[in-house]
């Protein structure tokens, strides 16, 4: 049975999501330039040293912040020969800034998509380039090859799952198309299914997890939030189904949804008692 329970955070106030993970958000507040994480189960939050964020910046971390190990992850600027990244260690006193030499290509505008996995950070660009940044060696560099994309691409989703990294294009008159990127040739293959994985897809970050039943009907599918009027709803595609399905999807504010992961124990945490 589906419950809905609408959290408030005042607390939040001014602020905007920036990624999410194990759990946690990452917040910025573009007038006060402050960053945080914030666990909307417990509400705990964690301040992060204060940074300047372009509005379509993405910004990403390995994981919790309750962990040592917790790295928070930016490109802050791309001009015609240089790259500069920033990066923070969960606990540091300040941001640690590199500056690469950028062998990106010219047409290149944004990087919509920042996924950790395998040790690094990768990077997937508006136009389809894939660039990796490995913290600890301190190293940037931008593969060869782009993943295959048809005409009438709308938006794309990039998630990792156990190590493995996929992507989805999404497309204004066809279903979405599902690729998973080989590491060791650092090629993306289609796939026509996803092995009993879920992938639940925003902007900003996506998760993933392996459904153990099937009885639920979520499948290897692609879940997208989106908004059918003023109701917010879910919708899925079935990978592994041929049938067509019209999505009515839109690419949207980034700063509207995101999906978070919650803990196993939902219902139990005080935050739960008041419900609306």
């Amino acid at each position: 049975m589906q419950k809905n329970c609408n959290l408030h955070f005042p607390e939040l106030s001014g602020f905007r999501v920036c990624y999410s993970k194990d759990g946690w958000l990452l917040m910025y507040n573009p007038n006060s330039y402050q960053l945080l994480f914030f666990n909307p189960f417990t509400r705990d939050c964690v301040p992060m040293p204060t940074l300047w964020m372009a509005y379509d910046q993405r910004m990403a971390f390995s994981c919790a912040p309750t962990s040592t190990s917790c790295l928070l992850f930016t490109v802050t600027s791309v001009t015609w020969n240089y790259i500069t990244i920033k990066t923070y260690f969960a606990n540091a006193k300040e941001w640690k800034t590199s500056v690469f030499k950028n062998r990106l290509q010219r047409n290149f505008n944004t990087f919509e998509q920042i996924v950790f996995s395998n040790g690094v950070f990768y990077c997937l660009t508006n136009t389809g380039c894939l660039a990796l940044f490995d913290p600890s060696l301190n190293y940037w560099n931008v593969l060869p090859g782009r993943p295959p994309k048809r005409p009438g691409s709308n938006g794309c989703f990039m998630t990792e799952h156990q190590g493995e990294i996929f992507l989805i294009y999404m497309y204004r008159h066809m279903n979405p198309t599902v690729l998973k990127l080989d590491l060791t040739s650092f090629e993306w293959a289609e796939r026509k299914t996803l092995g009993g994985l879920t992938i639940y897809a925003s902007a900003l970050s996506s998760e993933s997890r392996a459904e153990q039943q099937k009885q639920s009907g979520i499948w290897n599918c692609l879940c997208l939030s989106v908004f059918h009027g003023f109701k917010r709803t879910c919708i899925y595609y079935k990978v592994d189904e041929e049938s067509e399905v019209c999505f009515k999807w839109k690419k949207q504010n980034p700063y509207e949804n995101i999906w978070i992961m919650p803990p196993l124990n939902l219902i139990d945490l005080p935050l739960f008692d008041h419900r609306i």
